[in-house]
């Protein structure tokens, strides 16, 4: 039987959180737990508040983590939710949080949830079952310059003006419903050599655009940041471009003391530098972690550290 999911960089990312006895912990996108279980087996006297949007996922953690059950907290919801969710649970202030963003192995594997142009599925790639809108939704309803402006903005698609009109021409005479309709569709819209690149882009770009990843990542590194102890870690895990350049540039305004312009005298703006970044460049996998799951050749561990403030 095929694992739910692998966690990527494992021991990177549960040391890179300098777990602390009797410390808070979230572990954010709990997927199918790996994360969560090293945790819990780490340090046995921690507790950790495992999110996931996916009732799947959260299953599967709890399944996973079983033995840990007394320290253990799931809680399905987004987590933009994070501090609202945390502060019901009557939790403040967090010894360290963990982000492994995207989709999990399970969701891009299961040809139902529509993740993946590899296999024949329903146009669906909802992260929480519950929403209403799929992906069907946005490609056979939204018009054409939203669609570009989606493959550009989410995708960086370069052939994305093909593409949509590709899409908004087939489906004036047919409705678009599986994701083999979808990517034969951008099959026949692009150029022989960027074909795999471009499905990849594409259902990329419906899937972040779908459920909001990017915006839910801005908001909940925010409140990661507010919540999060003097001393504490915050670690994020990407996987494409956008996301480590989201990442990167929350950490680094967040490093900086002051952002009045160059030729400003003297500061004016009572910024706080309240995050020390403790990875100038990020962590990679190993080759053998490669070797042995091909998700996380493109990984990137991205660590900070709140500050006295």
């Amino acid at each position: 039987m095929r694992q739910y999911h692998i966690p990527v960089m494992l021991k990177e990312s549960v040391q890179a959180l300098q777990l602390q006895p009797y410390g808070v912990y979230v572990d954010a996108t709990a997927g199918g737990g790996g994360h969560t279980r090293e945790i819990l087996r780490s340090e046995p006297t921690v507790q950790v508040y495992a999110f996931d949007r996916d009732e799947e996922a959260l299953a599967e953690t709890k399944k996973n983590c079983n033995q840990y059950a007394n320290r253990l907290h799931l809680i399905k919801d987004n987590f933009a939710n994070l501090r609202t969710r945390l502060a019901l649970e009557k939790v403040k202030l967090i010894d360290g949080i963990l982000f492994d963003l995207g989709v999990s192995s399970h969701q891009i594997d299961s040809s139902e949830r529509g993740f993946s142009f590899r296999m024949e599925g329903n146009l669906d790639m909802r992260m929480d079952a519950s929403q209403t809108k799929t992906a069907s939704d946005i490609v056979n309803k939204f018009p054409y310059e939203e669609l570009v402006r989606i493959f550009r903005d989410y995708g960086e698609e370069r052939e994305a003006t093909n593409i949509a009109k590709a899409i908004v021409s087939y489906r004036l005479n047919k409705k678009i419903k599986t994701t083999e309709e979808l990517a034969d569709i951008i099959d026949k819209a692009t150029y022989s050599r960027r074909k795999i690149k471009a499905k990849a882009r594409i259902f990329q770009a419906i899937r972040i655009f779908l459920n909001r990843e990017l915006e839910s990542l801005e908001t909940a590194l925010k409140e990661a940041v507010d919540i999060l102890k003097p001393g504490g870690r915050i670690a994020v895990i990407s996987y494409h471009s956008l996301e480590d350049r989201l990442v990167k540039k929350f950490f680094k305004f967040e490093e900086k003391s002051c952002i009045c312009p160059p030729n400003f005298p003297k500061c004016v703006c009572d910024k706080k530098s309240r995050l020390k970044i403790l990875t100038k460049k990020p962590i990679i996998a190993t080759q053998l972690e490669v070797e042995s799951n091909s998700r996380a050749r493109s990984a990137k561990l991205r660590i900070a550290e709140k500050k006295e403030l």
